[in-house]
């Protein structure tokens, strides 16, 4: 009677040889520990998540972050304009025919920083003087918690994984997989041999039964990053909290 070893490796032969849809034991071993560890790499991200709030919601002790509100251009378009308002708040808006812009905005803590990094060197000169230290030092502290929900990881290809069409299933060929912080490491990404990309879920073992090992090791190098970006959120911020204490001192005075 032959071993589980050997049926693998009889399957992994047939699938090398040709295109017939077989899905082993250890495709279902590998499709289980995917799921675990997915959920795993998730309660790392809620955490990080919370990190990233918490040092946002300390940037707020700095504000107003400038004493009057300064809106700077950033793009002309035919109809409008992109401009940069920094005072209470820090956002990007339009208008409409070069008007004077007297709106107000309320932006989520992930446009705000995204808006800081994108714009630095323009929102620093507009600062309040007093406050331009901490706050760049605050933002190199937010963007190592920042950049661990921006993560991404992939492997290249070629990959084989299985298509249900009207014609019944057949090989489809993809040339890079990749999961992202973004998608909860839930979402698989690729690339189809024709250049279109596409995603599915992680779940669907019917799909993925032949890349569950790559996608594994995706979540493995994710699961190892992530801790290691938590430990650093967590100094990170500490360090955030320290500087804002005395702007959160002076606030209820």
């Amino acid at each position: 009677m032959r071993d589980l070893k050997e049926l693998e490796d009889e399957i992994r032969k047939i699938r090398r040889e040709s295109e017939i849809y077989i899905v082993s034991p250890r495709d279902v071993e590998y499709y289980l520990k995917c799921l675990h560890l997915q959920k795993e790499v998730s309660k790392l991200l809620d955490k990080i998540e919370v990190s990233f709030a918490g040092a946002m919601e300390a940037l707020k002790y700095l504000q107003p972050f400038a004493r009057k509100r300064v809106t700077v251009k950033l793009r002309q378009e035919r109809s409008y304009s992109e401009i940069l308002v920094v005072g209470h708040s820090i956002y990007t808006a339009r208008v409409w025919y070069d008007e004077e812009y007297n709106g107000r905005k309320t932006v989520s803590p992930e446009e705000m920083f995204d808006t800081i990094l994108k714009h630095k060197d323009k929102i620093v000169p507009l600062l309040r003087k007093s406050i331009r230290s901490d706050f760049l030092e605050i933002v190199e502290s937010v963007k190592e918690i920042w950049e661990a929900l921006k993560m991404e990881i992939s492997r290249n290809g070629p990959f084989r994984i299985w298509w249900r069409g009207d014609s019944g299933i057949k090989a489809r060929y993809v040339n890079k997989i990749c999961m992202r912080a973004e998608g909860r490491f839930y979402a698989v990404y690729y690339t189809l041999e024709d250049g279109s990309p596409n995603y599915d879920y992680l779940y669907e073992l019917e799909k993925f039964f032949e890349v569950y090992e790559v996608i594994y090791d995706i979540l493995r190098e994710a699961h190892q990053r992530l801790t290691e970006k938590f430990k650093k959120g967590e100094e990170e911020l500490k360090r955030i909290k320290e500087i804002v204490a005395p702007y959160a001192l002076a606030k209820k005075l």
